[in-house]
């Protein structure tokens, strides 16, 4: 398991950035690990998305990409974002902001999936089964496959995707079951920080984690 770690990309954030933005306050706090964060992609998903106008094929929500936004673990500070097909096979993408109250974004065509995909054989996401307590179960799961010298951060995204190819041209398999991954931050007990040139940075790992159909999770290779 430590060796997997050796291969994991380190990113820098400047310490300063993180700390003194200040902008977590004003938003309030929305832990991503925790179910009132699924509750809350749950209601967005499912008052913005009609099943009978659209099939739903992704979702996912993740904490902001900011320097003073990464590693708060906070929805509030973060998106939800969502693919969806239409019945002559387009392929769309939209996305809701934490920071400006969850207002939807217009609908974009993906870019993705250009030449669309075939309706009639999508299995759609059913977003009002979102469950917090399995979603949140799996998250605690991973947790514990963490190395001890190593401490989570924060969920940077969590990704749900209907069986469709993968393929751009939209040609493939079909399956009912989805596929399920998320990804975390972690740091390093006592080597959290580095400095250069006066400058002090905070580094990071991402770890990525597959959960599937049958409920089995896996920390994926890095």
């Amino acid at each position: 398991m430590k060796a997997k770690f050796l291969n994991l990309m380190a990113v820098a954030l400047t310490a300063g950035a993180i700390t003194s933005c200040g902008g977590a306050s004003s938003f309030g706090k929305l832990a991503m690990d925790s179910p009132e964060a699924v509750e809350k992609v749950k209601e967005i998903t499912t008052k913005n998305v009609d099943p009978k106008e659209w099939k739903l094929i992704q979702v996912e929500w993740s904490e902001g990409t900011s320097d003073s936004e990464k590693l708060e673990n906070n929805l509030n500070l973060g998106s939800i974002f969502v693919k969806l097909v239409k019945s002559n096979g387009q392929v769309f993408s939209q996305g809701f902001l934490g920071q400006l109250g969850w207002k939807p974004a217009d609908i974009s065509p993906d870019h993705w999936y250009s030449q669309g995909l075939d309706y009639e054989k999508i299995t759609p996401i059913d977003a009002s089964k979102l469950d917090p307590a399995a979603i949140t179960k799996q998250l605690e799961d991973a947790k514990a496959m963490i190395p001890a010298e190593y401490e989570f951060k924060s969920l940077a995204e969590y990704r749900i995707k209907a069986g469709v190819p993968e393929s751009s041209s939209g040609k493939g398999e079909y399956v009912a079951d989805y596929r399920t991954e998320f990804t975390f931050n972690v740091i390093e007990k006592g080597n959290e920080t580095v400095s250069n040139a006066g400058t002090t940075s905070i580094v990071y790992y991402e770890i990525d984690f597959e959960v599937a159909p049958d409920g089995t999770l896996t920390m994926k290779p890095q």
